[in-house]
């Protein structure tokens, strides 16, 4: 059984999260595939329509003679696909956002109420669709509200950087506002608290705590950048192969069929990419929500609590 109330120090932040995913993983990534597949389906016809759209006038173009009427009439005829790709891209990935930061803590709040069971899919799915409102109205304030600090933040250590300190700040500045933006929605979810009040809180948790909280969160992000990396690169390195071999064929510029299986490979490697950059992003996620417990622990001391109610179960 994964203990989610406990104190951690700095190593333990990354081995507990490690320890979670070793327990949980399975049903944490099952539950949320299920969850966000018909969304991620729906982004892959999305790019797929803006990318054929895109790639039919680049290789078309390429291929021309001088004249212009076929690609006009290829923009004119298609006009309004490449307006509905671009909006429910748009829609589509705001959802997948709100879905991908809020899963977590869903997941994680279900375990604090029963430690010994593992979250469904439909407990979440309910708790997410209560908080529909609320979680709009999040991702708008947090846009507004973080842009202006990150845009203040960033400025300052722009200035900074032509000392030797402004380096190490700008290393510091993004576990920072990241595990800063994921605790005030673990306020604002789990303590139903409203956005400024979790945002407070957010900020006094990581500097009450700042050197082992940011410093376990500069090493995950490195972690997770490393795998994302490792991961993306042959595909991307495939896509770009296949894109120029592509344009070089004079029959993929003259033949539509040419141009959208090209397109169609491309696609299905950029989602497997957006996917598996989702998935090593949780976790980031799950190691923020240790933090928000952990230090809910020091507060509330739940986990005696629970061992206390463990043993009344017993007698």
């Amino acid at each position: 059984m994964f203990q989610l109330f406990k104190i951690r120090a700095f190593g333990e932040y990354i081995s507990d999260t490690f320890t979670f995913l070793k327990l949980h993983g399975k049903n944490y990534f099952k539950n949320y595939l299920k969850f966000a597949f018909v969304a991620l389906l729906l982004l892959m016809v999305s790019m797929a329509m803006i990318g054929t759209f895109y790639y039919r006038v680049l290789t078309t173009a390429i291929g021309s003679t001088g004249s212009d009427t076929f690609d006009n009439m290829f923009v004119t005829e298609n006009a309004v696909m490449l307006v509905i790709g671009i909006i429910a891209l748009i829609i589509i990935s705001l959802y997948l956002g709100m879905l991908n930061y809020s899963y977590p803590v869903y997941y994680m709040h279900l375990m604090g109420k029963n430690n010994s069971e593992k979250p469904e899919l439909r407990s979440i799915r309910q708790l997410f669709k209560e908080d529909i409102g609320r979680l709009l109205l999040f991702g708008l304030l947090s846009i507004i509200v973080f842009t202006v600090i990150g845009i203040i933040a960033f400025a300052i250590a722009t200035v900074l950087s032509f000392i030797i300190i402004g380096i190490f700040v700008f290393m510091l500045i993004i576990p920072f506002f990241i595990t800063w933006y994921s605790l005030t929605l673990y306020f604002y979810i789990d303590k139903k608290q409203d956005f400024f009040t979790a945002f407070k809180h957010g900020f006094y948790t990581i500097t009450n705590n700042f050197w082992n909280i940011v410093g376990a969160g500069l090493c995950m992000l490195i972690i997770v950048y490393v795998m994302n990396t490792i991961v993306i690169i042959v595909p991307y390195i495939i896509s770009m192969v296949a894109l120029i071999f592509g344009m070089q064929d004079p029959q993929n510029l003259q033949d539509p069929s040419g141009v959208s299986t090209i397109m169609i490979v491309i696609v299905i490697i950029y989602c497997f990419s957006i996917l598996v950059g989702m998935i090593l992003n949780h976790l980031l996620l799950i190691q923020n929500g240790l933090v928000y417990y952990s230090e809910r622990e020091k507060l509330e001391y739940n986990s005696m609590r629970q061992s206390i109610d463990e043993i009344g179960k017993h007698e």
